[in-house]
């Protein structure tokens, strides 16, 4: 679907959308938009087959992109807005901004996010995409309610330019290059730091970055109007604890925890009864793929658990 085809890519200088632009880059036209303020990060994208394009989707700034791609692919977000204006800017106003410069597409990918849900006291509870949203967490209060707003922006658009759309809500996603929170935790553990974690039960489902790229297809033949709204992650739910005690016993390091309630994380755990309907896969094992990202970063110190 995505072979040959003209595509925009956003966010690809991050972790998840840089995992995505590795293995799709080579297939199609992939232009790449970003600020390239980092030096170097142009350069970085042209490596993996990416067409760079300057601009600030934020800020309607559109100048050099096109405007007649297949398909847009909305990685980029603010995950740490100082304020809620700066959020909204970032990832609602500007969302909306893109989308209507790409109107033309055939599908738009908008990536949101499980921390759109209304925390359930229930820490196992398995969020559908019918489930209460808006409630802010503690870890990042104007992230969550920014990219609701970014839903509600882009599902108003899909209707106005009747383009078809579908909205991705990604739990914690991870791969071999070391980013996202067990790639940060797996640092710190090597690192002798100590890994902060709630004084509860903390249960997500993390995804690898080889079945995040495999679901674009699926994700886009399901786009439609009404806009699509899917959750993203992994098939299993894993307390946060337990898998950097399995980080520990693939490093051999006993991990440095420290227990807290100060801006914890909340629990996501994602009822993927919806992404199975559209066609969606898994074929990573959470074991396996922390695994390969020890592996990857630490080979000296990779071994097999008791």
């Amino acid at each position: 679907m995505l072979e040959g085809k003209k595509v925009l890519i956003t966010g690809h200088t991050g972790q998840v959308g840089g995992a995505i632009a590795r293995v799709h880059a080579p297939r199609c036209e992939m232009w790449g938009l970003a600020r390239y303020s980092k030096p170097g990060s142009k350069e970085a994208a042209e490596a993996i087959g990416i067409r760079p394009v300057v601009g600030d989707f934020t800020k309607g700034e559109f100048d050099e992109v096109p405007d007649d791609f297949d398909y847009v692919l909305h990685f980029a977000a603010s995950t740490r807005p100082g304020t809620a204006e700066a959020g909204m800017v970032e990832n609602a106003e500007g969302a909306g901004l893109l989308m209507h410069h790409c109107r033309k597409a055939k599908a738009f990918l908008q990536i949101s996010t499980n921390s759109v849900y209304s925390d359930n006291p229930d820490p196992f509870h398995a969020y559908k995409e019918t489930d209460h949203v808006g409630t802010p967490t503690l870890r990042a209060p104007n992230y969550g309610g920014t990219k609701l707003a970014g839903e509600g922006v882009v599902r108003t658009l899909a209707k106005i330019h009747n383009l078809p759309t579908t909205i991705a809500r990604l739990n914690v996603a991870y791969g071999e290059h070391l980013g996202g929170l067990p790639g940060n935790q797996l640092r710190a553990l090597v690192e002798g730091r100590e890994i902060e974690l709630p004084d509860r039960v903390c249960v997500h489902a993390p995804i690898h970055e080889d079945d995040l790229a495999a679901h674009m297809e699926p994700f886009l033949k399901a786009a439609s109007v009404p806009a699509t709204i899917v959750n993203w992650g992994g098939t299993e739910a894993v307390q946060a604890v337990d898998w950097v005690n399995y980080l520990g016993e693939l490093t051999g390091i006993t991990p440095k925890f420290r227990f807290t309630n100060d801006k914890a994380l909340p629990n996501f755990a994602p009822d993927l009864t919806r992404g199975r309907e559209i066609g969606l896969e898994w074929k990573v094992h959470w074991k396996d793929g922390f695994r390969r990202i020890v592996a990857a970063a630490y080979p000296d110190l990779v071994r097999t658990p008791a």
